[in-house]
């Protein structure tokens, strides 16, 4: 079929406002921006990943973490997609309450690790899903119920607008129509083609926004927003699983404006496996190429971030950070540290028992759902971001961590 140029004020096919991606870049010309959180001496950020239920309970143990090291309290930006965001989620809209018991461990425990593992051992999101299906036979569709119950577990019908300012908290999806990450923030949400809206007289709920991220294709339809809001939109944004687009979270705080903040990044993703991918010709091969384009996508930002990782840590623990560097840790579920049995891992190592695996799989390797699953393997998960966490400061930024002795693993 041949294809001739669109005239003027047509879309043309294969026209992306997406740079790179099309045939012309269309940033909105529109100036609003998030708002900056208050500043604080050595801020911190971190990077959630997707994964189901998997990402969403080893996030919880890693952002424990944080607070056992007595880094929460300085965290300003925290980035999130699929699940993950239900983490993330979860996390600002216990944040006041966090912050009234001062950020504590057991508190952090109490009011964030406790309620979300109860949730998911207890019940299944999914099977809740599949018995509500009748409600969607009018307008609602099953992104509409996911949202509706994943307001009714974790988010007591919080607004976006209503968050606390004190961190960035950011929720990203994937715009079908622009094909570029659409954020969710607490004062605006869009994205850097249709420009940003702000959320305030709009009751945009966080159970929208993380719904929106998590909107695997396939099992859930896209949220489709409507054009208007937004100051350069010429299509409704139409809004899927922000991991399809950037699974580890990173995008959103990877700039040389966030260089200054500590960067923790959880990749709970899944792991590509070597192998034939089921056994009908097509869709094995489809499903196999679509794998691949994730572990590439994956793999670049990865790279990308650990050499600024490297460019951070030749400049030293303290001090400015030099330009194109950051200062951070990165890990998968799957991680491997390198034998170190007289230095500061070894003793992590020989404080805290690392664990990989449940019913002698490995914990990399627990399905992407949201089914509900057994309660020791939730605190298996949330052990293992907790240990992974601890680990990677351990190995490459020991001055931050306190002694292994004053610290209370998460219950296993």
């Amino acid at each position: 079929m041949s294809q001739t140029k669109p005239t003027a004020g047509t879309t043309w096919a294969v026209d992306s406002p997406a740079v790179g991606t099309g045939l012309h870049a269309r940033p909105c010309s529109a100036s609003r921006r998030p708002a900056d959180p208050p500043s604080t001496a050595h801020p911190v950020a971190i990077a959630l990943s997707g994964g189901g239920f998997r990402a969403t309970l080893s996030a919880l143990g890693f952002v424990r973490l944080l607070a056992d090291a007595g880094l929460l309290p300085s965290l300003r930006y925290s980035s999130s997609v699929s699940g993950g965001s239900i983490t993330n989620g979860f996390l600002a809209a216990t944040w006041p309450s966090l912050r009234e018991r001062g950020f504590g461990s057991a508190a952090f425990d109490e009011l964030v690790v406790e309620p979300v593992v109860e949730r998911v051992s207890s019940r299944s999101l999914k099977g809740e899903l599949v018995r509500g299906l009748w409600r969607t036979l009018g307008p609602a569709t099953r992104t509409d119920l996911l949202a509706r119950r994943l307001d009714e577990w974790f988010f007591q019908g919080t607004a976006l607008e209503h968050l606390d300012p004190e961190v960035r908290w950011i929720v990203s999806a994937a715009n079908l129509t622009t094909g570029v990450r659409f954020s969710f923030e607490r004062d605006v949400f869009g994205d850097y083609t249709t420009g940003l809206a702000p959320t305030a007289g709009t009751d945009v709920k966080l159970s929208l926004a993380v719904a929106a991220s998590s909107a695997i294709p396939g099992a859930f339809p896209p949220v489709v927003l409507d054009r208007s809001l937004f100051p350069c939109a010429t299509h409704d944004p139409t809004l899927l699983d922000g991991g399809t687009y950037d699974n580890t979270a990173l995008e959103a705080i990877d700039g040389e404006r966030y260089r200054h903040a500590f960067l923790f990044v959880l990749n709970a993703g899944g792991l590509l496996r070597p192998g034939v991918y089921g056994r009908i010709p097509v869709i094995r091969d489809l499903a196999r190429a679509n794998s691949l384009l994730y572990r590439q996508s994956t793999a670049l930002r990865t790279r990308a971030v650990v050499e600024r990782f490297q460019r951070g840590r030749s400049a030293g623990p303290g001090g400015e950070t030099p330009p194109g560097a950051r200062r951070g840790v990165l890990v998968g579920l799957s991680t491997d540290f390198p034998p170190d049995a007289l230095g500061t891992l070894g003793r992590w190592r020989n404080a805290f028992k690392e664990q990989r695996s449940f019913d002698d799989r490995d914990l990399s390797l627990v399905p992407t759902v949201f089914d509900r699953l057994d309660v020791r393997l939730c605190r298996a998960l949330v052990y293992r971001g907790w240990w992974l966490a601890g680990a990677a400061l351990c190995a490459y930024h020991p001055e931050l961590l306190p002694d292994a002795a004053s610290l209370t693993p998460p219950t296993v």
